[in-house]
């Protein structure tokens, strides 16, 4: 008798396609080796890596906090547009160097201007590239590491376009086996949501049915100031500008999203949905809230709702799956378990804060690759889940149904429709050297 099929398992056609899509990264984040901290860096001193920071804003204070945190990587380059950030990036990872007994950041490593990233790609005190730009260009930063042959950690998303991934997951081949590329997917490194998926995967929900996820969070800080230049406001506000972040389904949301994929072992194969500007009118053109079914192989589907506007400090973020045998639930911040049908097939993760250490153990996991030559490369993950987000927008942005195989079919490049060669003529934004 033919083995009946589970709505978490794609179809042999929809599976083959997938591990087209991801036959340079075969394990695709779930096979993840956990490794305890003290087995990890008993390596001589120089075996300690260098890392240049290209984009000092939020995101890469923290990512590059946690490498210093966790690993033995030195701070050795940094890159951005605006002084003030390479100013205080530069004394906060000075003063974590004094405080580790390292060197600090030599001042020919600090670049300035929008073009510079392709001079500390090329250091020789960097080896591992960290990619905390606007999303609009990872692609370029990322194929200009990939070239220089240096190991890269890039923040999600991958892109803002079709076209963006794809240039994405053709560099990522390009490295294949050569550097170790991870993507800011730290869900997968959480030992919490692990036990869930892996859990699940082996049937511990039995046949999905449906999915609920939802990404409810508050309103972001303004970062332009009085008599700021409109260039210089758009790109410190790049995160309410949708050609610069994706907008906040792609940006932000995508975190569910992954979870989702990883979750069905799939991408959507199509995406419906709606959304706009309701609440949040007073800066950029991005939505502040979403509605979107997405349809998984087997007809799963995975309603999914978002919004970024003042809610008082109310945040719900977590993804939730009904199974014949039980339903699986995962929060940011809450309980990540399995309320089985039956009382002994129920699982608790015993944890409140299942991401408390999952960033320290996946730049662990990073670094430890890196050294003992296992180079992970999770580029065409990163770019599927990226495509995944990108085929919700579409559908809201037109609604329409859109299909997973339409959008791979077009090439949709978005226009910045900015004169980059401009930044430089106010006094906070850095001339190209």
């Amino acid at each position: 008798m033919k083995k009946k099929q589970t709505a978490s398992e794609p179809s042999p056609d929809q599976g083959q396609k997938r591990r087209d899509f991801l036959k340079q990264t075969a394990a695709t984040g779930i096979g993840l080796m956990f490794v305890r901290p003290e087995s990890v860096y008993g390596t001589p001193a120089n075996s300690s890596l260098g890392l240049g920071i290209i984009g000092c804003g939020g995101r890469g204070n923290s990512d590059g906090g946690d490498f210093v945190r966790n690993t033995d990587v030195r701070v050795t380059a940094l890159m951005d547009i605006f002084d003030d950030r390479l100013e205080s990036t530069r004394a906060r990872f000075d003063k974590m160097a004094d405080e580790k007994g390292y060197a600090k950041i030599a001042g020919a490593n600090i670049f300035k201007g929008w073009r510079s990233y392709e001079k500390l790609v090329q250091s020789k005190d960097v080896d591992i590239v960290l990619i905390t730009s606007p999303p609009y260009f990872h692609p370029d930063h990322f194929e200009a590491a990939v070239a220089a042959n240096k190991h890269v950690y890039l923040e999600k998303p991958v892109a803002t376009d079709v076209h963006g991934c794809k240039r994405v997951i053709r560099a990522g081949e390009k490295a294949n086996g050569k550097v170790s590329i991870h993507v800011g997917f730290q869900k997968r490194y959480s030992e919490a949501y692990r036990g869930l998926v892996e859990r699940v995967h082996a049937g511990g929900i039995g046949e999905i049915g449906l999915g609920q996820a939802c990404y409810y969070t508050n309103d972001l800080d303004r970062q332009n100031k009085p008599g700021m230049s409109e260039l210089e406001a758009r790109i410190r506000n790049w995160v309410f500008d949708r050609a610069l972040s994706g907008d906040i389904l792609v940006e932000q949301n995508i975190h569910i999203i992954d979870v989702c994929n990883w979750m069905l072992k799939s991408h959507p194969i199509s995406a419906m949905g709606t959304g706009g500007r309701r609440l949040r009118r007073d800066v950029g053109d991005v939505w502040d809230n979403f509605i979107m079914t997405f349809v998984y192989p087997n007809d799963v589907k995975v309603s999914f709702n978002s919004n970024q506007f003042r809610n008082k400090g109310y945040r719900v973020q977590g993804e939730r799956f009904f199974g014949l045998a039980g339903v699986a639930e995962s929060h940011h911040r809450g309980p990540v378990r399995i309320i089985g049908n039956d009382a002994e097939k129920s699982w608790d993760s015993g944890t409140e804060d299942p991401l408390a250490t999952a960033v320290g153990n996946k730049v662990k996991v990073l670094v430890d690759g890196i050294k003992n030559g296992k180079f992970d490369n999770q580029s065409a993950q990163g770019a599927e889940t990226t495509l995944s987000t990108i085929l919700g927008r579409t559908a809201a942005y037109t609604g329409r149904e859109v299909t997973w195989d339409k959008l791979l079919k077009t090439d949709d490049r978005w226009d910045l429709k900015l004169n980059l060669d401009a930044l430089g003529q106010n006094g906070t934004v850095s001339n190209v050297p």
